[in-house]
């Protein structure tokens, strides 16, 4: 099983040898820079988060199945970003949805954590935000963008307006999409579908934001991508299904966002 650590940053931190430390900025020593590969993801970072790297890793995945399908030994793949992490038990000390750990208590996280039993979804657990998706969307960002990017979803076929419109009005929504393990080809499908919905949100209706909204695309990348996850669980054997919260990496006695 493939498994890919996302980051854009150096860390002070080990990561566990299972996982290939990529990106799509130089780096350093030990981080593969997909952007020698595809250089029109370079530095895309400040407006689309991990999902540039996750756009790259998709190409990448394609490009290593000849026969357009993974291999026996890849039909998971794994993902998990340098700071946050899908574990198959709940570690740390909880703090917001997360559960905190030091860099010293991660270094010393078994392999196993990381890794569920063969052909079984690890991801982080939904979690209630106490209003509606939407509602908790508007209170740090803007509303218009992730109804924008919403529609084209729609538009394109990617998910439908109902489904839409219930994600949106409910409370529940999947913390940190871009952390588990998952079935490798439904992971190529919905981020070629995730970046689809991008290009076409970045061709019409986008607008310019400063300083942390900068970050938009990648904030509507993972509400999508948390109803999209959803849709996948919903239709997977519980039997192979583990959901925990998830482990941030951090010296930080509370959970803080900005990574």
């Amino acid at each position: 099983m493939k498994y890919f650590n996302l980051t854009h940053r150096p860390v002070d931190w080990t990561v566990p040898a299972i996982m290939e430390r990529v990106s799509t900025v130089p780096v350093g020593e030990g981080v593969t820079d997909l952007s020698e590969r595809y250089p029109h993801l370079r530095g895309r970072g400040p407006e689309l988060s991990e999902y540039a790297t996750l756009f790259a890793i998709r190409r990448l995945l394609q490009e290593s199945w000849p026969d357009g399908t993974p291999p026996e030994d890849e039909t998971m793949v794994g993902i998990s970003h340098y700071r946050r992490y899908a574990v198959t038990e709940p570690v740390g000390k909880p703090s917001f949805v997360y559960g905190l750990v030091t860099p010293q208590e991660f270094e010393r996280l078994p392999d196993r954590l990381f890794v569920p039993p063969p052909r079984t979804i690890l991801m982080p657990a939904p979690f209630d935000l106490g209003m509606p998706v939407v509602s908790q969307y508007g209170v740090a960002h803007v509303t218009r963008d992730l109804l924008h990017f919403m529609g084209i979803a729609v538009d394109l076929g990617v998910v439908d307006d109902r489904s839409v419109a219930h994600f949106l009005g409910q409370n529940v929504m999947i913390a940190a999409p871009t952390t588990g393990v998952f079935p490798a080809e439904w992971l190529v499908l919905v981020l070629e579908a995730l970046e689809s919905v991008v290009d076409a949100f970045e061709a019409t209706v986008a607008v310019p934001h400063e300083g942390y909204q900068r970050r938009a695309l990648g904030f509507c990348c993972e509400r999508l991508h948390s109803l999209l996850t959803a849709s996948l669980v919903a239709r997977w054997s519980e039997d192979s299904l583990i959901a925990t919260r998830p482990v941030v990496v951090s010296d930080e006695d509370t959970y803080t966002d900005g990574g």
